[in-house]
C-alpha cells in the first residue's frame, strides 16, 4: 500500500521563483505556482530529513509553497514512477538516492528509465558508506578481515536493509575486489540489521560514517574502511579502501534532484541555481558535515555523469551477483 505523508510549508517573502511560470516559459515571481517534492522513501530516513532540510530553504528563498510528500513502495519506485509520469512543467520534482540508478538492473518490469524519464536538476549531496564489523570477530584492520574471510572455514555473513539496497550492493562490490565468499543476511530495513551487528548476530555491514563511529563508540564494533575517494571528517582516522589496497570501491552513496523528462532548460537552469545557493548556506553545510555528508551542488551535467556512470557501474556488480527483485 501507498504511504503518503505530507508537509507543507507557506510561502515567505523572497526575490524570485523556483519553478516554470503557468503563463509563460519565464521563472516564476514571487509566490508563484506550489511545488511537489517527492522522496520516495519513509518519513525520518536520511534523504527524507535532507529533502525537507533543502525544500524549506528552497521556499524561503523563492517565495513559493513547497510541499514535500513521501511516496513510498516499490523500493522507491513509486514515487519515482509519480514524478516521471507529472507534468514537466517544474512544479513537481523528486529527491532520491543513487538507487535511482541500481533499480533499472533489478527490476526487469520497471515502467522509468533513469535517463530517459528525468531531466537532471542538481547533484546535491554525498554520504559515504563504511564497513563495520562486530568486534567479536577480531578484525581490528582490513587486512585483518579480508585474512580472516579467506581462511574462515565457513563464510563470513554480512547484514544489509534488504536485498539490492545500496548497503547489499556496495558490500557485493567490495567483496568482488577482495576476493572473498561471504553470506548475505537481508533484513526488512536498517535498524534491525543494526541492533543484530551490534549485538553479535551478524558479522559486518556498510553504513553510513557517521551511524558507523556512533556505534563504535562503546567497542562492539570496529569501523576498517571508507568507501569513496577521500577521508570524511568525521573520522578522519578511517582510511579509505584505496589506501588501504582494494580499488574500484571508490563509490560514493549520493542524492540529487530529478524533474520529468521534458521540462525546459530554463526552469531546470533556474531550479539549479537555487539549490546551488542552498547548498552553499553555512546552516545547511553545517547539518550536512554533522551527519557525515558532502554537499556536492554544481550544473545539471554533474548529475548527469554521475547517472550515467554509476548506472552502469552498478549494473555490472549486480548482473555478476545475479541480483533480481522480480
Amino acid at each position: 500500500m501507498t504511504l503518503i505523508s505530507r508537509r507543507m510549508f507557506a510561502g515567505g517573502a523572497a526575490a524570485s521563483g523556483l519553478a516554470l511560470s503557468v503563463a509563460g516559459p519565464a521563472l516564476a515571481q514571487r509566490g508563484g505556482p506550489p511545488v511537489t517534492v517527492v522522496v520516495p522513501y519513509t518519513a525520518g530516513s536520511a534523504p527524507d530529513l535532507f529533502g525537507r532540510l533543502l525544500t524549506e530553504h528552497l521556499r524561503q528563498l523563492s517565495g513559493q509553497t513547497m510541499i514535500v510528500e513521501n511516496r513510498v513502495g516499490a523500493s522507491g519506485n513509486l514515487g519515482t514512477l509519480s514524478v516521471a509520469r507529472a507534468t514537466p512543467d517544474g512544479t513537481t520534482l523528486l529527491v532520491t538516492a543513487n538507487t535511482i540508478v541500481m533499480n533499472p538492473s533489478l527490476f526487469k518490469s520497471l515502467q522509468y528509465d533513469p535517463v530517459k524519464s528525468f531531466e537532471p536538476v542538481a547533484a546535491l549531496v554525498t554520504a559515504n558508506f563504511a564497513l563495520v564489523v562486530n568486534a567479536s570477530l577480531g578484525a581490528k584492520t582490513l587486512a585483518e578481515f579480508i585474512a580472516k574471510a579467506k581462511t574462515a572455514k565457513d563464510p563470513i555473513n554480512y547484514g544489509s536493509p534488504g536485498i539490492g539496497t545500496p548497503h547489499h550492493l556496495s558490500m557485493e562490490l567490495f567483496r568482488r575486489r577482495a576476493g572473498i565468499e561471504m553470506v548475505h543476511v537481508p533484513y526488512r530495513g536498517l535498524a534491525p540489521a543494526v541492533t543484530d551487528l551490534a549485538g553479535g548476530h551478524i558479522s559486518a555491514m556498510f553504513m553510513q560514517i557517521n551511524a558507523a563511529t556512533e556505534l563504535a563508540r562503546d567497542g562492539r564494533v570496529n569501523v576498517l574502511a571508507l568507501m569513496g575517494s577521500a577521508r570524511n571528517p568525521v573520522a578522519p582516522s578511517v582510511a579509505t579502501f584505496s589506501e588501504q589496497g582494494i580499488t574500484g570501491v571508490d563509490v560514493d552513496n549520493w542524492w540529487g534532484m530529478f524533474a520529468p523528462a521534458g521540462t525546459p532548460a530554463d526552469v531546470v537552469r533556474g531550479i539549479n541555481a537555487r539549490v546551488n545557493e542552498v547548498l552553499k548556506l553555512p546552516e545547511v553545510v553545517k547539518a550536512m558535515e554533522t551527519q557525515g555528508q558532502t554537499p556536492m551542488g554544481g550544473p545539471p551535467e554533474v548529475l548527469r555523469q554521475l547517472v550515467e556512470t554509476d548506472r552502469a557501474r552498478w549494473a555490472e556488480v549486480i548482473k555478476e551477483a545475479n541480483i533480481a527483485l522480480d
